[in-house]
């Protein structure tokens, strides 16, 4: 079972903090979000929730072939990294800038996850002394609510999410000139989800040499970046009576498992400010400096 702890600081009536946890085992993202949108509608005097919420955990086909059984082996050991929390805004009018240079170069858009997951892979990937023939990963996780059919009901709030990752050589992403390869990988592993999310549900599981790989259990380790997008959630429009929140800050959660989100900026600013805990210290400054100069850098 796996816990994400984030915060929610709203002013109004003086100002206050709200904390909160939820857990993986119960909903994913849009859920968690989806239930405090609701509690907040109560709150507000509703007598009900504009969205019902629908229990449903049964729409995974039940005939679905598992995961074969393995012998029992001692847990592997996990890292013990002591990673650094940085945040880097990124105003909307430099995403918006990276996002017109790449359609001019390409002829195809991007969006502005695309652009950020882009340059928070390379940046990192830069700024770390890897061996060149390194293979770095970026796993995140996207929505497969309109994947599944017959299609899950307006109110479900539980999840249904699957990992994408992007496979690259670290010399690779160091010597691209910009971060537009960077993006058409990112673009490339989206494209294959939805088969891919198939493929899980029929129990076409993917086999690596002896042994099947669950995707959902990627190994942590200092090569392996996890990303996640809060900013279309909907946690930064629960109302519980006095107004929206002014600020939603995510609380690091692990300090084994090097990553980051994307949120939205504090009103009334408009951007993203990517919260991370990727580095240690000794790449830390590396990173920050490796963003802010591929953030500032043309694509053409």
């Amino acid at each position: 079972m796996r816990k994400f702890l984030f915060q929610v600081t709203q002013f109004g009536c003086g100002g206050f903090v709200i904390g909160l946890v939820f857990s993986h085992s119960i909903c994913d993202g849009l859920g968690a979000a989806q239930f405090l949108n609701a509690v907040g509608e109560l709150a507000r005097g509703l007598d009900k929730p504009a969205i019902e919420p629908v229990w449903h955990r049964n729409f995974f086909p039940s005939q679905a072939p598992a995961l074969p059984k393995l012998p029992l082996t001692d847990p592997p050991q996990l890292p013990c990294y002591k990673l650094e929390h940085s945040n880097i805004d990124i105003p909307v009018e430099q995403i918006n800038r990276l996002k017109r240079e790449f359609q001019q170069v390409t002829g195809r858009s991007c969006s502005t996850f695309e652009i950020v997951a882009a340059l928070f892979w390379s940046s990192r990937t830069r700024a770390i002394s890897f061996d060149p023939n390194t293979q770095v990963k970026l796993v995140f996780f996207a929505n497969c609510r309109h994947l599944v059919d017959p299609p899950l009901p307006n109110g479900f709030y539980g999840n249904c999410f699957f990992p994408v990752t992007t496979t690259a050589s670290c010399e690779s992403l160091r010597i691209a000139p910009n971060i537009i390869q960077v993006v058409k990988l990112i673009q490339e592993a989206k494209a294959k989800l939805p088969s891919e999310f198939v493929k899980y549900l029929k129990g076409e599981h993917v086999k690596v040499g002896d042994e099947f790989e669950d995707p959902f259990a990627p190994t942590p380790n200092y090569a392996t970046l996890f990303m996640s997008e809060w900013g279309r959630l909907g946690f930064d429009n629960v109302d519980y009576q006095w107004g929206p929140p002014v600020h939603v800050v995510p609380i690091q959660g692990s300090v084994i498992v090097p990553a980051g989100i994307v949120r939205s900026l504090p009103l009334p600013n408009r951007g993203i400010c990517l919260v991370t805990w990727c580095v240690e210290e000794a790449h830390r400054l590396p990173f920050i400096d490796q963003i802010h100069s591929l953030i500032n850098k043309p694509l053409s």
